[in-house]
C-alpha cells in the first residue's frame, strides 16, 4: 500500500501542477518553477501515461480542491504589485477555504492528527498573509504567502499521503 501511496501523492502533486518544492520566496518566481508540470488535464480520460495511474484532480477532497481553486492561479501569476493586490483582494476566500480544510473531518483512512494540525497551520499561515496584507510590505507579503503555498501543500499531502 506504501507505493500505491507515493503515486497518489505524486499524482496530486503533478495534477495541481506544483512540483512540491518550498521555493525561497527571494527567489525570482521563474527559477521557482524549474522542474514544475503545469499541464492539466490534458490527456484524453482513461488515457493515463505508460506506467503512471490516471490522475483525476476529482479525487482531492472537496475542501483541499475548493482551495487550490483560489490559490493556484495567485500562486502561479508574475510576481510584482498585480499578484499582490489580486491575492489581498481574496483573502476572504482564502480564509474561508482555510477554515474549511481545518473544520473538514480527515479523508477516510489518512491520519486524522496530521489533517488537523495541517489545517491549523493553513488557517495560521492565512492569518500571516492577511497581516502582510494590511502591512503592504511587498518582502513580507511574498514570505507570508510561500508559507500558504507550503502549508497547502501539507493539507493536501495529508489529505492523500503515505501514512507512517
Amino acid at each position: 500500500m506504501k507505493t500505491a501511496h507515493k503515486t497518489l501523492l505524486v499524482a496530486a502533486l503533478t495534477v495541481l501542477g506544483c512540483g512540491g518544492a518550498n521555493p525561497d520566496p527571494s527567489e525570482p518566481l521563474e527559477s521557482a518553477r524549474n522542474g514544475q508540470k503545469h499541464e492539466v488535464g490534458h490527456r484524453e480520460p482513461g488515457k493515463a501515461e505508460p506506467g503512471k495511474a490516471e490522475h483525476d484532480e476529482m479525487a482531492m477532497p472537496a475542501p483541499v480542491k475548493a482551495f487550490h481553486d483560489v490559490l493556484a492561479p495567485r500562486w502561479h501569476a508574475e510576481r510584482g504589485p498585480k499578484r499582490t493586490a489580486d491575492t489581498c483582494a481574496a483573502l476572504g476566500e482564502f480564509h474561508r477555504g482555510a477554515d474549511a480544510i481545518a473544520a473538514a473531518p480527515a479523508p477516510q483512512g489518512r491520519d486524522a492528527t496530521a489533517w488537523s494540525a495541517a489545517g491549523v497551520q493553513l488557517v495560521d499561515a492565512v492569518g500571516g498573509l492577511d497581516a502582510a496584507c494590511k502591512a503592504g510590505d511587498a518582502a513580507g507579503f511574498e514570505t507570508a504567502f510561500a508559507q500558504v503555498h507550503e502549508r497547502f501543500h501539507a493539507a493536501m499531502e495529508a489529505s492523500a499521503g503515505e501514512q507512517h
